[in-house]
């Protein structure tokens, strides 16, 4: 049962690991795994990505990246090349094994896709289904990774501190100077 209490970063890890379950299933007597093919689904909008783009892009780190770049390469679906006058940038390609990976799972994602969608639809409006895919692109666009957040967050409020001490300061320094403040007159005692 769902915990509508739950801070938002648990109830987001839930329904991820339920659908990596649902995709791991699905792909289960494939030849790749959920991982593999979020990498591959960038290579199929845009072949001959530079591995360091193709691993922000599949929202993964670059160790992942490559690790996953070197099973779907001893696979035999994509291969690596330095084409750049930069030696150290290395692009990866499909292969044709690649492209026919792509007629094939295609249509099954889009299968996978209506089978969750029309999950969802039980359950919410059209509207909220399209609000929620909203909040989670900017979830992933927006948001730093993991302690970056934090930082992020801490560099806001130091600034917006550090900004607020500035006009305290400089307005206690005013009022100590143009005559106006009540406390600069005392009455003879």
């Amino acid at each position: 049962m769902a915990d509508e209490t739950a801070p938002l970063g648990f109830a987001l890890g839930a329904a991820t690991r339920k659908l990596a379950k649902f995709y791991a299933r699905a792909l289960a007597d494939g030849p790749v795994t959920p991982s593999q093919l979020a990498l591959l689904r960038q290579l199929w909008v845009e072949d001959g990505q530079q591995l360091r783009l193709l691993g922000q892009r599949a929202q993964l780190d670059a160790t992942s990246a490559t690790w996953l770049v070197d099973q779907l390469e001893a696979g035999g679906f994509l291969e690596r090349r330095r084409a750049d006058p930069d030696r150290r940038v290395v692009r990866v390609w499909l292969t044709e094994a690649g492209w026919r990976l792509r007629t094939t799972l295609v249509p099954e994602i889009a299968r996978w896709e209506e089978a969750i969608a029309e999950t969802l639809l039980q359950h919410h409006t059209s509207e909220e289904v399209a609000i929620f895919r909203g909040v989670l692109t900017t979830i992933i666009a927006v948001f730093p990774e993991g302690d970056d957040l934090w930082a992020a967050r801490s560099a806001l409020w130091d600034a917006r501190l550090n900004a607020l001490k500035a006009f305290v300061e400089a307005d206690a320094g005013k009022g100590a100077t143009d005559g106006n403040d009540a406390t600069d007159e005392r009455p003879d005692d």
